[in-house]
């Protein structure tokens, strides 16, 4: 009878299978491996094609002015909040319309930060329209929004005389920082109100750099092309293009007047007279009438007549027809302060005639009184950094 063999095993006793599998595992991790390294240095290599492509066709100051623009906070809702409610808003296609395509006739003047363009409203509204540079300004919209709130804010607001010193003042002391105090000398060319902005606790800030100059040590004037606001300007400057920081000393003295009487420089509006605000001021002095040329709300409100009469007499030693003659800003401060006395008797301003034309609205081509002319120097440009 045949016998009957039984075999018996158990299945942990197989190996092979386990073996296979790890091998398959360890090839899987290698070949991920290699693709997470392959998948990098591809990375790494396209970020250098962009890095040299950015370096050799975007210009690096286009570059930090567009990043610039990119993080830029939106506009909340509060700064849309008090009386900005009341400003009118107008798309790109209206004024672009209503200046003619921003036409060169239209031109008005160029600041800056840019252009600006006189433009017609399809209501008949004449506006002025200022087309910002990107290379020049990085004014954001909150930026520009917040400042059109300061403005219409305070536009109404009635200054004492102890505010309107203190805003002369510290106009001053900024001239003398730039002229004297500062590592190199600067002459600003465009000081007038527009470009003096004040915070909430009305102390000034001299703004709008883009006109600004250097001084060289070695030099007494730059000769160079005109740039800034006629009426605010030197007639040494105007005329003949010497600049020295005497310039802007003519311009803080216009800027004085306006402060006190609260007035434009320049207002065609007002009878022949008194259009041109340092000229009439002038004529007030000779008649020993200069207290007419205080704002009148001033008055009611009350001051120091004395106090308000010494500024104007800074502001006319300012005005002088020579650039020599007109005092350093660091003794405007003293005079200001009463460190010093207000000595001498300023000499009369050259005044700039103002001639109608056929082809243009006013010119200013010719002054009362001739006088000489140094010889000129080169005008270095200020550098964009220091705006």
């Amino acid at each position: 009878m045949p016998k009957l063999i039984f075999l018996t095993f158990h299945r942990n006793a197989v190996n092979p299978p386990t073996v296979s599998l790890d091998m398959q595992s360890s090839t899987s991790k290698h070949s991920a491996a290699l693709f997470v390294l392959l998948g990098g240095i591809i990375v790494l290599l396209i970020l250098l094609i962009l890095i040299f492509l950015f370096r050799k066709f975007i210009k690096p100051a286009k570059l930090k002015n567009l990043i610039a623009l990119t993080m830029k906070l939106p506009v909340t809702k509060d700064v849309l909040s008090g009386n900005l409610r009341t400003i009118s808003h107008f798309d790109f296609r209206t004024l672009k319309k209503a200046t003619k395509n921003f036409h060169q006739n239209n031109l008005l003047g160029r600041g800056g930060f840019g252009p600006v363009y006189l433009g017609k409203l399809e209501d008949g509204r004449l506006v002025a329209v200022k087309q910002l540079s990107l290379d020049k300004s990085q004014q954001g919209e909150s930026e520009f929004l917040a400042e059109v709130r300061m403005i219409t804010s305070k536009s109404d607001i009635f200054l004492n005389w102890s505010t309107r010193f203190q805003i002369i003042l510290g106009i001053a002391r900024g001239l003398q920082y730039l002229h004297e105090d500062s590592h190199v000398r600067i002459i600003h060319r465009d000081i007038k109100a527009s470009n003096v902005l004040l915070d909430e606790k009305f102390q000034p800030r001299i703004g709008d750099f883009g006109l600004a100059r250097f001084f060289p040590e070695d030099q007494a004037y730059l000769s160079t092309k005109f740039a800034g606001t006629l009426g605010y300007t030197a007639p040494e400057y105007a005329i003949r293009g010497e600049l020295s920081e005497k310039a802007d000393i003519y311009s803080f003295g216009v800027l004085v007047l306006e402060i006190i009487s609260c007035r434009k420089n320049t207002d065609l509006t007002l009878p022949s007279e008194m259009q041109y605000l340092p000229e009439y001021a002038w004529k007030l002095y000779e008649r020993s009438m200069l207290v007419d040329l205080i704002d009148p709300r001033m008055r009611e409100d009350g001051f120091v007549e004395k106090d308000v009469l010494q500024a104007t007499h800074v502001a006319f030693l300012c005005l002088q027809p020579l650039a020599n003659q007109r005092p350093p800003m660091s003794e405007i401060v003293a005079m200001l302060t009463c460190k010093v006395d207000v000595g001498g008797t300023p000499m009369r301003p050259t005044f700039l005639e103002r001639r109608k034309r056929i082809d243009e609205k006013i010119s200013w081509d010719s002054i009362s009184e001739p006088f000489p002319s140094p010889l000129k120097s080169y005008s270095p440009s200020f550098p964009r950094h220091l705006k």
